[in-house]
């Protein structure tokens, strides 16, 4: 099979796959479907960066994702979970700073330690 048809089997499996992965989430109950929304997220944002980027894998690296016996999204997620997250300590810090310059001067009551400060002292859980 020449590179162009590789391409398009790896973009139709990768189709399929988040196809799957939607109906899956469809068939939960809404407060379920709501915890699973940054999974969602990344799902969605995972195809549309391999899609992106499809063009650019060549022939070898093609049929070693179309071979694998496991789904290439659910597995890429996966190991995107075990990643240490740095998105909420720069949302914290961005966050904590726009309130204070809501509160024109900085005054403290915005309930955020400012940065380099331990922000577990506030006693508010990262989860939501």
């Amino acid at each position: 099979m020449d590179e162009k048809g590789l391409r398009e089997l790896l973009l139709q499996r990768l189709h399929m796959e988040l196809l799957l992965f939607k109906d899956s989430m469809l068939r939960k109950e809404k407060e379920d479907i709501f915890k699973d929304s940054y999974k969602i997220e990344v799902y969605v944002d995972l195809y549309e960066v391999f899609v992106e980027n499809a063009a650019d894998l060549d022939e070898d690296t093609m049929r070693g994702l179309l071979n694998l016996n496991f789904g290439i999204l659910g597995s890429v997620y996966q190991k995107w979970m075990e990643r240490k997250d740095g998105f909420y300590d720069d949302l914290q810090d961005y966050a904590c700073g726009e309130l204070r310059n809501i509160s024109e001067m900085g005054r403290p009551g915005c309930g955020c330690a400012k940065e380099g400060e331990d922000d577990n002292a506030t006693g508010h859980d990262q989860a939501a």
